[in-house]
């Protein structure tokens, strides 16, 4: 089984989740069988994000450990088959741990919207993105 993590960046920060997956550039791939972990950039996984779950499908990457996620794009991956879990911090090994330990919690739609909905209010802040309301 592969987890995949959104990461800040692949050098400085790639021990660190990014906030989410809006504008992400790089993900660590953590295999749970082989207990290693991987950094490549988002668009060696897929070009387009029409086909992200497809090619993560075919990487045999069925999980996702994220701080946030809109419920469209939660929506889009659990259609897909892909579980998507609530990261307990920003540590990519604790995260990792606490998944192999099966101490993640599942992101919950509920979760996702009050995310979304707080990301969406006119004092944004709740994620650090750079979008523009």
């Amino acid at each position: 089984m592969k987890v995949m993590l959104p990461v800040k960046d692949d050098k400085f920060g790639k021990n660190e989740i990014a906030e989410g997956f809006h504008n992400i550039d790089f993900v660590c791939i953590y295999d749970e069988n082989l207990k290693t972990t991987n950094w490549l950039p988002v668009n060696e996984i897929s070009e387009t994000v029409g086909r992200l779950t497809f090619e993560m499908n075919q990487m045999g990457i069925n999980s996702i450990i994220t701080m946030n996620i809109t419920p469209m794009v939660l929506a889009m991956f659990k259609r897909n088959g892909i579980h998507v879990y609530k990261a307990q911090s920003l540590d990519v090994l604790t995260n990792t741990k606490l998944f192999q330990a099966n101490q993640l919690k599942t992101f919950s739609t509920e979760e996702s919207r009050e995310t979304f909905s707080s990301c969406s209010s006119s004092s944004c802040s709740s994620c650090g993105s750079t979008c523009k309301n």
